[in-house]
This record gives C-alpha cells, structure tokens and sequence, in this order.
C-alpha cells in the first residue's frame, strides 16, 4: 500500500482515491507493450499504404522492362527478315530469340512487383492488422489491471471502518474500507406471520426514531415506503417473523463538513403499519397481567342484590397495539366491561374492590 488517505468519519464523493497500490513494475511493462504496438503499427501501416518511393521505383522498372522487351521483339523482327533472305546468321537469331524471352520475363516480374507493391495481399493485410489488434487489447488489459491497484469511492458515501494502512501487503480483492450509502436508508421490520399478508410492496410505513432531530423528548416521525418482503422467516430458531424491508429517504446536512446524516446505520425505529380494519375489543395496557399460566386481565362482576363488588379473571390473548391500548380476544368478553387498570398484579379471583374517582383536575 502505497498511499491511504481515508479515514473513519470521513465523507468522499464518488470517484474519490481511497487507496493506492506501487505501479512501479506495472507501468514499465505498459511502456514496453505500448513501443511493441508503435511497431506494429508501422508494420501494419507499411503493409496497407505503400510509399509514394516504393511505388515510383517499380513503375519505374516496369517501364524499363516494357521498352527492353520491345527493342528484343524489333531486333527479333529484323533477324526473322534477315533470315528469309538468307542474309542473317542462324546463331544472331537464335540470339536474339534468348534476348525476347529474357526481356519478356523481366517484363513479367516487373509488373508483379508493381501490382504487389500497389495491391497487397488481403490476407497479408489482415494478419498484420490482427497483431495490432491484438497487442492493442493487452495494453488496454494492462492499464484496467493497474486501475484495479487504484482502489475509488464507487458512490458519495460516509467511511465507517478502515481495513487496511499504509505499508500493508494488500491480495486480489482484499476489503480497503468499509462506505456506507445513506442519501437512503433501509430499515428491517420482523412482521409476525399472521399479518404479513396484509404487508404489500409499494405501501406507505410510519416510522419513529430517536434521535433524529426532535428536541421535545419525542421520537421524531418519518414516513418510508415498503420495498420488498421477504419470503422466508428464521425457522431453525422458531420465529414465524418475516423480515419487511422499508426505504426512507434521509435528511443531511450539508452545510457542515463532513455532512451530518439524520439517520445513520444501526438506529433503531418503531414502525407502524395500516393494515384492515377490524372491529376489537381494547383495554389498556396496564390492565394486563401476564403469568405462567397465561395472560388475563381482571373485570368487574356486575352487582347482585347489593352486595360488594367483586372482579374475576378473564383469560385473553392479545392482539395489535397503539399507544397505551391493545386489542384482546378472549370467551366471554364484551366491550361495555369494566376492567382493573392499576394493582391487577395483587388481585385475586373475586375479590371484593371499590372503584375510586379520579379528581376533578386529574386528566
């Protein structure tokens, strides 16, 4: 590790530098790949453009060859004439015969030459266009295997943990720091199985946190969305929960420096969510008395001839909360009862009790 420069409690923008490995041996081998391309290049260049010289010369030899085999055709011309006459030597034509031919093969290799310089051939052309190609994509492989050495904030993000330092022998996808995204926050809510079908994505979730701006004591509101459900509870353990993923979207304060988040990882929140309505039976929570043997809460008998009143215990099994009240079901149980609120914890099946008005200024 050549150069660490993030720290814990840091903020980076996207494509910030957080680490740097030596790139020493890597950048000498992409200069010498890189001189290697330079030459096949030219290679490449040379192969498919001829040189204006190249090109002139052979023209030049072509022409040479042209006006060679046209004074051997003339003088063979003049022998052949000679000849019939008798006035020519048989050894002066059958020269110049061996002249013509000469001429003729000179004039042959003259315009070869000429066309394989103008017109090279397709597949010689594509072998060497091939090799620049080829070494074209091993230096570009070069450059992304020294990018990797280069380790960037691949979003703008809070650093929460550092795993390495400066001096540090880093291997192939070893972590560097710990960033944490919170422009949007996700919050897992364990929602019991027998209503979790009443949960869609899409749906709007009441949250409260602490801590989060309120200055009156008060766990502060926000309003989230939920994003997916997850299909599978922890049943190895017994839970029948499913965990609800709602997304909130943050507040940060971007005046300070680094920016301050209102929600940050690991808060924790209370969530509500609307499912039907239903019609039930509530009491408040005080009332409840929760024991080995179950949970039930303690009602007024009505009076008889007079007599004291008196309570008895009913069992109940409680259901959905808010605020200080919470729904029960139970046999035997209607809403017009009146239940113990304080002291439940003392009583016991049909003891006598007296109710007690609140004062006037008691809310």
């Amino acid at each position: 590790m050549a150069q660490f420069s993030a720290e814990v409690g840091d903020f980076v923008s996207e494509g910030t530098l957080l680490s740097q490995l030596r790139n020493e041996s890597t950048n000498l081998e992409i200069a010498e790949q890189e001189a290697v391309l330079a030459e096949r290049r030219a290679e490449f260049e040379e192969i498919s453009v001829p040189r204006k010289e190249d090109e002139a010369e052979a023209e030049a030899r072509k022409l040479s060859a042209d006006i060679a085999f046209a004074n051997a055709e003339r003088r063979m011309e003049e022998l052949k004439a000679l000849s019939k006459r008798g006035a020519a030597n048989p050894s002066e034509v059958k020269d110049a015969e061996d002249t013509l031919n000469s001429a003729e093969q000179t004039q042959i290799a003259a315009i070869a030459m000429l066309s394989k310089i103008s017109n090279p051939r397709p597949e010689t052309v594509s072998q060497a266009k091939a090799r620049v190609d080829a070494q074209e994509q091993h230096v570009a492989f070069l450059k992304a295997e020294r990018e990797k050495r280069s380790t960037k904030a691949p979003f703008a993000g809070f650093v929460v943990e550092e795993r390495t330092y400066i001096g540090q022998w880093l291997s192939k996808g070893a972590p560097v720091v710990t960033l944490a995204q919170l422009t949007e926050v996700e919050v897992e809510v364990q929602i019991d199985q027998q209503y979790i079908d009443q949960i869609a994505p899409g749906r709007a979730v009441t949250l409260h946190v602490q801590g989060t701006g309120s200055r009156n004591g008060q766990a502060r509101e926000w309003t989230g969305v939920v994003d997916s459900i997850v299909p599978r509870s922890n049943w190895q353990t017994g839970s029948r929960s499913f965990p609800v993923i709602v997304r909130i979207n943050n507040e940060i304060d971007s005046t300070t420096m680094p920016p301050v988040p209102a929600l940050r990882e690991g808060m924790m929140a209370e969530a509500t969510f609307r499912g039907e309505e239903v019609n039930a039976v509530l009491v408040p929570k005080d009332s409840m008395v929760r024991t080995s043997r179950g949970t039930f809460i303690y009602v007024i008998n009505p009076i008889a001839n007079g007599g004291p009143l008196s309570v008895r215990q009913i069992i109940v099994e409680p259901g959905l909360s808010s605020g200080s009240w919470i729904q029960v079901s139970g046999e035997n149980i209607a809403a017009d009862m009146q239940v113990v609120t304080e002291g439940a914890e003392r009583l016991r099946a049909f003891q006598t009790v007296q109710i007690v008005k609140e004062d006037a200024d008691q809310k």
